[in-house]
């Protein structure tokens, strides 16, 4: 993949900016004139959410980059905003929704759909000049965007650990709450600490459960006089319907009688039963909503008087609803332990078979090992395998830190560049950092100009450095003039 040109109008001022595919330095005679913004708007340019500059807003922009890649040949795309970007290639025109589509951009910019890989080839490939220098095999490349060694090694060597990840933020997320609940539990125990007794509101507490028993009996009752009074309305348009009927029955002795309410057998008794019925309702009714009414005076009495004397503040309403649940620290603990253990377990299963893959990890060693020891800063005998995955960056500092990261850098560019089959654009941000003399940039340039002659460099720096053949960008008063 190769930047051609970027393209960027802030307002009414534009610029152009083209770029060689061999080395390309962003330079200009003074810091802060715009060298690291033109690199961060040219991530910006391929989708990824990058974070604003001092003096630029990148969504007020218009930014139009012309970049070439192996497979597709020239893409244009345009970016506006942070939501959206336009591509045009091969005549078409598509445009990829951001964030949600940047894996569908990128799949056909750097020619993979493999998302351990994508996620991980900015870190690879830039180095920023805030954190950049300082990221060794994980942490923050720019902005939201981090990188992973392991996620990479699993993403190169084909090694799937989608469940066992699933179930690692699974427990990550659980283990976050139980420790919570277990800050809530040793609160509780200070409070009874501290008071010799739990200083619940057992007035409330009772009160408002009372309520809530009352309120559904009242319901009940309410619904069953409901029920009552359509039956007692039904019967009693029955009794109206037969009178208007006016039928007759002819008994056995051959007389005829109306039918009537009175004469049909039961229906009096019905009618009888469910008035009693309803009474009977209707006094449990009254009992309920004048029991509701009473605790519900006591209440606002409560109410009123807190409120009148003040006497509580939002700590001590906070200590009473604390101290009236429940909370076992003893079986929280026990829990969060299982969990740790648990958690512990999936990590060193994704770990294992993160590095079992020795091809990808041996590969990765031997560069790194090859890089660092040109730059002074270690070999085969003093840096072991496992090194790949140190997490301890405390023991490095100044120029040593800056060289290892170098190093570390170049091997993931050469691991990448062998799974895509593509070369990728080195990018750097200010490689003289503030322990680092010309001498030692002079042995990273070497490095570059001898094992990535065939990759597009792009650095940003107030320095010139000793390549064969670089295409200066100058940057003089500001970056778009």
């Amino acid at each position: 993949m190769i930047f051609c040109s970027i393209y960027i109008k802030e307002g009414m001022a534009e610029r152009t900016f083209n770029f060689s595919k061999g080395v390309n330095q962003i330079f200009s005679k003074e810091n802060s004139k715009g060298k690291t913004t033109l690199l961060r708007f040219m991530l910006y340019s391929l989708g990824y959410s990058i974070p604003n500059t001092r003096k630029i807003r990148f969504d007020h922009c218009e930014v139009v980059a012309q970049i070439y890649c192996d497979d597709v040949g020239n893409m244009r795309l345009s970016r506006f905003n942070n939501d959206f970007i336009e591509v045009m290639v091969k005549g078409e025109k598509k445009t990829y929704i951001l964030p949600d589509q940047l894996y569908e951009l990128h799949s056909i910019i750097f020619e993979t759909k493999n998302q351990n890989v994508l996620d991980n080839i900015l870190g690879a490939i830039y180095a920023d000049q805030e954190k950049g220098w300082t990221l060794l095999n994980r942490g923050t490349a720019i902005g939201s965007i981090r990188f992973n060694i392991e996620e990479l090694i699993r993403g190169l060597s084909g090694c799937d650990c989608s469940d066992l990840i699933r179930s690692e933020k699974q427990l990550e997320r659980e283990l976050g709450k139980y420790r919570q609940l277990f800050s809530v539990a040793k609160y509780r125990e200070s409070i009874v600490t501290e008071s010799g007794t739990l200083v619940t509101d057992n007035y409330t507490i009772e009160s408002d459960a009372a309520v809530s028993q009352l309120l559904i009996q009242q319901n009940a009752l309410q619904s069953e006089l409901k029920r009552i009074d359509k039956t007692l309305t039904d019967n009693k348009r029955i009794c109206h319907y037969v009178a208007e009927m006016k039928l007759m029955i002819q008994l056995p002795d051959g007389t005829t009688v109306p039918v009537t309410a009175e004469n049909i057998v039961g229906l009096s008794d019905t009618i009888d039963y469910l008035v009693a019925k309803r009474k009977m309702i209707s006094s449990d009714l009254r009992s309920v909503m004048h029991q509701l009414s009473g605790i519900q005076k006591e209440q606002r009495a409560e109410e009123e008087q807190l409120a009148f004397f003040k006497s509580e503040s939002l700590i001590e309403v906070f200590d009473k609803k604390i101290a009236a649940v429940p909370i076992d620290a003893v079986a929280i603990s026990k829990e969060i332990k299982r969990l740790e253990k648990t958690l512990k377990a999936i990590r060193k299963e994704i770990s294992d078979k993160t590095k079992s893959n020795t091809g990808v990890t041996k590969s990765l060693y031997e560069n790194m090992v090859k890089f660092a020891t040109e730059l002074g800063v270690g070999n085969s005998e003093s840096i072991a395998t496992s090194y790949l995955f140190t997490s301890n960056l405390k023991e490095l500092s100044g120029a040593v830190l800056h060289k290892t990261v170098f190093a570390f850098r170049l091997a993931y560019i050469i691991e990448i560049e062998k799974y895509l089959g593509i070369k990728l654009p080195i990018i750097l941000d200010s490689p003289s950092g503030k322990e680092v003399d010309r001498a030692n940039v002079q042995l990273m340039v070497n490095i570059l100009k001898r094992d990535f002659s065939d990759n597009q460099i792009i650095i940003a720096s107030i320095f010139q450095y000793d390549f064969d053949s670089v295409n200066i960008i100058e940057i003089k008063n500001r970056l778009i003039e």
